[in-house]
């Protein structure tokens, strides 16, 4: 072991030990005077005095030419560096850092007891000085052990890995690889790269620097015979009965070889149908089940294949729910018009996506209380309430409600303006032989898209011969409007929840916007709006990120509103029947595995939501890269290696170990200059006492 310096120029500071001793020589020794009444009649006699250039107190010059020593010394920074190290900051040892693919393909034959294997060697051979860290890799990089010399603890790492669930996305660890590294001060940096090495794990070349090298070591890979099911298509009946649906199954046969496969599907864990399959060399074929039929609200379905060399690809799972219904209330007045809500219902009944379940009930029935069972409401030319009820309807909406406010003669009696938006005037009739129409709706507004080809609402057919006049407020939104400038539907946000209110009746009282066949997309479309309705996906992959408050209500409608109102976390039971919880401000689920996850809490008992993640089928391919070629076009598009002075934090890591002896030399230093302190304090207050015993 030898002593080093990383600012050896320091060492010039040493001349200045001669500053202490100049000093002390030149220092002058001042008696105290005599004093005399008068010195008037003396006459002055010139004495020249001898100054002896002579050092009195040698322990104090001792003492600070060691403290101006060692403050040189902890400036020139000293560290101490084995024999067989570099003097200076390159330490001559090896970092690397190894990325092992854990992704589900490595679950084939002994893919990943070999990965195991190739690390376990690079650890069992690595010298005394070199560094290891471990990265695992699938569709993320997974940082299991920083750089370390403690081989015996990168062994129980190792060895307590498994393969996951997730496919194989090689660049992005490479490029993690080379930022640990990056912030090493060892003469050698390598990345060694275990896999399978599937040509689907590479879309671009990693990006690392040149003063790394990458070492690929790829597995023995077994050529086994293998089927997946790469896609499991869910598609409605066009036949009246709502309940069925159809399932087509795509089938990928990777091997080379012919194959027969088996086919089976599952639903909620009784099994309808098994079909033997023969399936070509390299080919796809697509296998449909017909008239499948809903007994519950939601489904949970299961598409396997028999076992073969990788088992989970083999699987698919899925839920579907043909009863995404929408509770909705229609609110009339005491005596509606006849057939007053005939064609609401008519139009209401088609809806498939979502599918409403409707109620009519008179205002003078309609409780408070009652308002937490709907997720919408259409108040169809009533009164508007006031007192308790009015409140409610306001908290209602405030709480993510949906209100649709339809005019006519009855609403024209009273005005809540702290819910409906605009302030109401006299309603306006049309001419004689002359009607209004609808021909100004908003572009950029969701009622206008999704709508058929032509992406807009056409109502510039439909007659109105009156509306209810109203002047839009501050924060009222006109959506669209009559001909002669009038607005016609208009919007208010209150919290979270929205008011929609069209100036003229939802039947043929004052106009024939009923009768037109754009009434029935501008009617759901305006239900869709009102209640953030989202269309649930029937199945996710493995590693995505869910919202599962959102997807509730996707899925239950306002039954998962409702439940939003609960205190507590979220209750998920994963596949393997573990539990999660869930913030319900950030009801963010990872999806990490494949099977259904049960989510609790979210709805009223007897609700049920659920989702179904699979596996990504690409990472089955069992096509290979040119490993050779993959390292070397790593290599030729390395960036230059950093060669500024600027530290990185883990070499200002790493070079702030070594100088721990300096950090030492300046306690040291603060201990003596104390010590100084005193010293020079006692011996003044000696010599001022023996100066005062002399005279």
């Amino acid at each position: 072991m030898g002593l080093s310096w990383i600012n050896p120029l320091y060492l010039s500071g040493l001349l200045l030990l001669a500053l202490p001793v100049l000093i002390h020589l030149v220092q002058k020794q001042h008696s105290q005077g005599a004093r005399f009444p008068s010195l008037m009649f003396l006459k002055q006699i010139p004495q020249r005095e001898k100054r002896r250039l002579e050092i009195r107190h040698w322990l104090l010059l001792a003492l600070r030419c060691l403290l101006l020593l060692l403050i040189i010394l902890a400036f020139a920074r000293p560290f101490f560096n084995t024999p067989s190290g570099a003097v200076g900051l390159k330490p001559e040892r090896q970092d690397s850092i190894i990325v092992l693919d854990r992704s589900y393909s490595m679950r084939i034959a002994d893919h990943w007891q070999q990965a195991l294997d190739k690390a376990l060697q690079l650890v069992n051979r690595k010298q005394a000085r070199d560094r290891i860290g471990i990265i695992l890799i699938d569709d993320e990089t997974e940082i299991i052990s920083d750089l370390t010399t403690r081989a015996a603890d990168l062994r129980v790492v190792l060895r307590n890995q498994t393969p996951g669930f997730k496919a194989t996305r090689l660049p992005l660890a490479i490029e993690q690889a080379a930022r640990l590294l990056a912030g090493s001060n060892a003469s050698r940096k390598q990345i060694y790269v275990v896999s399978d090495f599937q040509a689907s794990a590479v879309s671009a070349v990693a990006r690392i620097t040149e003063d790394i090298e990458v070492t690929a070591l790829p597995v023995e890979v077994t050529r086994a015979a293998n089927a997946s099911i790469t896609s499991v298509d869910i598609e409605a009946s066009s036949r009246a009965a709502s309940e069925e649906f159809s399932l087509s199954v795509e089938i990928m046969n990777r091997a080379t070889i012919p194959l027969e496969q088996e086919v089976s599907l599952r639903l909620d864990g009784r099994e309808l149908s098994r079909r033997k399959l023969r399936l070509a060399p390299r080919s796809t074929m697509t296998e449909t089940f017909d008239r499948l039929s809903v007994s519950d609200d939601l489904l949970r379905g299961i598409v396997s294949l028999a076992d073969d060399a990788l088992i989970l690809d083999n699987q698919h799972f899925f839920v579907y729910s043909s009863k995404q219904q929408v509770p909705l209330l229609i609110v009339e007045a005491t005596a509606p018009r006849a057939n007053q809500s005939v064609f609401l219902h008519n139009a209401l009944g088609l809806s498939r996506n979502p599918s409403f379940r409707v109620e009519r009930m008179a205002i003078t029935t309609l409780k408070p209380e009652d308002l937490k069972s709907w997720a919408v409401i259409i108040m169809n030319d009533v009164s508007m309430p006031t007192g308790v009820l009015a409140d409610a309807l306001a908290d209602f909406v405030a709480a993510g409600g949906g209100l649709l406010f339809a005019t006519g003669t009855a609403a024209q009696q009273s005005w809540p303006t702290a819910l409906l938006p605009g302030i109401p005037g006299s309603g306006i009739e049309a001419r004689r032989a002359n009607a209004f129409n609808m021909t100004d709706f908003e572009s950029d507004h969701p009622l206008s898209t999704n709508l058929g080809v032509r992406n807009t609402i056409d109502l510039s057919l439909a007659r109105v011969f009156k509306y209810r006049e109203l002047q839009p407020g501050a924060d009222d939104r006109v959506v669209a409007r009559y001909n002669d400038g009038g607005a016609a539907l208009l919007e208010r946000q209150i919290g979270l929840g929205r008011v929609l209110l069209l100036t003229t009746t939802l039947d043929t009282h004052w106009n024939d916007i009923v009768l037109q066949p754009a009434f029935l997309p501008f009617l759901h479309q305006s239900l869709r709006y009102l209640t953030a309705f989202e269309t649930y996906p029937n199945q996710s992959a493995v590693g995505s990120i869910t919202d599962v408050m959102r997807y509730a209500r996707a899925l239950a409608g306002a039954d998962a509103i409702v439940a939003t109102r609960a205190k507590g976390p979220l209750i998920v039971e994963s596949p393997e029947a573990g539990e999660i919880r869930i913030s319900r401000q950030s009801p963010l689920l990872t999806l990490a595995q494949p099977g259904f996850y049960q989510v609790h809490h979210t709805t009223p008992p007897g609700v049920e939501i659920t989702l179904a993640a699979n596996v990504d089928p690409h990472e089955a391919n069992q096509e290979m890269l040119d490993v050779t070629q993959f390292v070397e076009e790593i290599r030729t598009s390395a960036d230059s290696a950093a060669t500024g002075k600027t530290l990185n934090r883990r070499q200002a890591a790493e070079y702030e170990q070594q100088q721990r002896l300096a950090y030492a030399i300046l306690l040291v230093v603060l201990a003596l200059t104390l010590i100084e302190a005193l010293s020079a304090n006692w011996i003044g207050i000696r010599q001022s006492m023996r100066t005062r015993g002399a005279s």
